[in-house]
C-alpha cells in the first residue's frame, strides 16, 4: 500500500512541475506579445516615421510604372501575327531564331509557340518550325 501512494505522490508532483514549466513559458509568450499594446514595435516591424501631422492619416504613395523602361506592351494578338509571319518568311526555323527574327526573348517565344501549335497554326519540322498549310 506504501508503494501505491508514493508513486501516485510522485506522479502528482512530476506533473505539478510540467504544469508550472509550461505557465512559465505561457507567461513569457504573453509578455512577448505586448499584453494588448498593438503599437509597441517588434522585432521585424518597420519604425514609425516622424511626421509633422501624426494626427492626419498619410495617403498611400503611388508608384510609378518601371522606372528606366519605356517598354509597352503589344497589342493584343501583333505578337503572334510576328510569329506567323517569321515562320512564313523562314520555314524550319529555331526557336531562338524567331526570337532574333521577332526581337523578344526565348521564353516569350516557346509560350507563342505552344499557343500555335494548340491553335494548330503551325507544325513541327525537323528541330524547327513551319506554317501549317
Amino acid at each position: 500500500m506504501p508503494d501505491v501512494l508514493a508513486d501516485a505522490r510522485n506522479l502528482i508532483q512530476s506533473r505539478l512541475a510540467a504544469l508550472d514549466a509550461e505557465a512559465k513559458r505561457l507567461k513569457r509568450a504573453l509578455a512577448g506579445l505586448g499584453e494588448g499594446n498593438a503599437s509597441k514595435r517588434r522585432p521585424g516591424r518597420p519604425r514609425k516615421r516622424a511626421t509633422a501631422a501624426t494626427s492626419a492619416p498619410a495617403k498611400p504613395k503611388r508608384r510609378s510604372p518601371r522606372k528606366g523602361r519605356a517598354a509597352q506592351r503589344a497589342p493584343r494578338g501583333q505578337r503572334r501575327e510576328q510569329l506567323l509571319a517569321a515562320v512564313k518568311a523562314n520555314p524550319g526555323a529555331r526557336p531562338s531564331e524567331l526570337a532574333k527574327a521577332i526581337g523578344i526573348k526565348s521564353a516569350q517565344i516557346h509560350n507563342l509557340i505552344a499557343r500555335a501549335r494548340a491553335e494548330k497554326l503551325i507544325t513541327t519540322r525537323g528541330k524547327g518550325y513551319a506554317v501549317k498549310a
